[in-house]
């Protein structure tokens, strides 16, 4: 009986094996050199299965036994931009997929992967969540800016994926901020410190790299229809579900980049966000978006933004029209 039940068991491992593939690479950085400790993991949008891995050494990195399938290969290391391609995973078969991580083109000095890594990913601060007096979590606070935890999986029509296309082939050098117009709501929690004011009625978010402040009204108020608001930051308003603050936005003009990688959207774009605070030093962030003029279906992403140290603060920030920055871009 004991002969059978492990030969049972044998089997179905052997099945199990042959119906599972693998992926296979190495990870190195702009100057071809190994990436160690990087973050990798593939996740099946259909089945919600993931899988994840850390580079060696040397940037080699192996992913086994994945059931067969279509995946989104994800790689994350502090204080470099992180990468993301969809994968497809069959029977018996190893994929080998090795790929280059980018740092983040910048022109000031002092602004490496240490840099970026600290700014995400300040020290912890433990303790409770504070209450409102409503008895609501109290999101006020200095917040750093965060990478995605949980990408989604945008799916844009033809026209949004070409322009998505030309603007990454072209080292994004036609970002708004280039000619100093806002980043849009959806890009400045990703690059710049956020300061949240909240009071029983109204959520004012003050940024640090110049963006137009944000207004999001609790007071019960509906979405403006006497006239068309094309605006960067579109028109907010909140309520509570439970602990958790959901915000509508709409009236979007079509100039902002969303997403990162980032694509273009149009002014049917509608944004749904739930802030959540589970604790003292985290601010979680999910966001929806949907607009059928740019996607084929709304997505949704996710991420942590961490509080600042005690005693940091947004600061003023100016960008002339006369910026002589954008002649420094480097394009392709």
């Amino acid at each position: 009986m004991l002969r059978t039940a492990i030969a049972c068991l044998l089997f179905g491992a052997a099945v199990l094996l042959a119906q599972s593939g693998a992926i296979t690479g190495s990870v190195t950085d702009m100057d071809h050199k190994a990436v160690p400790k990087a973050a990798i993991r593939v996740k099946n949008g259909a089945t919600d299965a993931s899988f994840s891995t850390e580079s060696a050494a040397n940037g080699s990195y192996t992913l086994s036994n994945i059931p067969a399938g279509r995946y989104t290969l994800s790689s994350f290391v502090p204080g470099m931009m992180p990468y993301q391609q969809d994968v497809a995973v069959f029977a018996a078969q190893t994929l080998r997929l090795d790929f280059k991580m980018d740092d983040f083109q910048s022109n000031t000095t002092g602004e490496d992967r240490e840099f970026y890594a600290t700014l995400w990913y300040p020290k912890e601060q433990p303790g409770r969540a504070p209450r409102a007096r409503g008895g609501k979590p109290d999101l006020s606070g200095v917040w750093r800016p965060a990478l995605p935890s949980d990408w989604g999986h945008p799916e844009p029509l033809p026209w949004a994926a070409a322009k998505a296309k030309e603007w990454q082939d072209n080292n994004a050098k036609d970002l708004p901020q280039s000619r100093c117009l806002p980043l849009g709501m959806d890009l400045i929690t990703i690059v710049t410190p956020i300061k949240l004011v909240q009071t029983p009625k109204l959520l004012a978010m003050l940024f640090d790299e110049g963006d137009l402040p944000r207004q999001v009204f609790l007071d019960g108020r509906s979405h403006p229809k006497e006239y068309p608001l094309l605006a960067w930051a579109g028109h907010s308003i909140g309520h509570w579900d439970g602990d958790t603050l959901v915000v509508d936005s709409r009236g979007f003009n079509d100039k902002s980049w969303i997403g990162f990688p980032s694509h273009p959207h149009t002014e049917q774009l509608r944004v749904i966000e739930r802030f959540r605070r589970p604790d003292y030093g985290h601010l979680e962030m999910e966001t929806t978006i949907d607009d059928p003029g740019a996607f084929a279906k709304p997505w949704t992403y996710k991420k942590v933004l961490r509080l600042a140290p005690p005693g940091e603060d947004v600061e003023e920030y100016i960008c002339n029209e006369n910026n002589r920055d954008l002649d420094h871009y480097v394009g392709r």
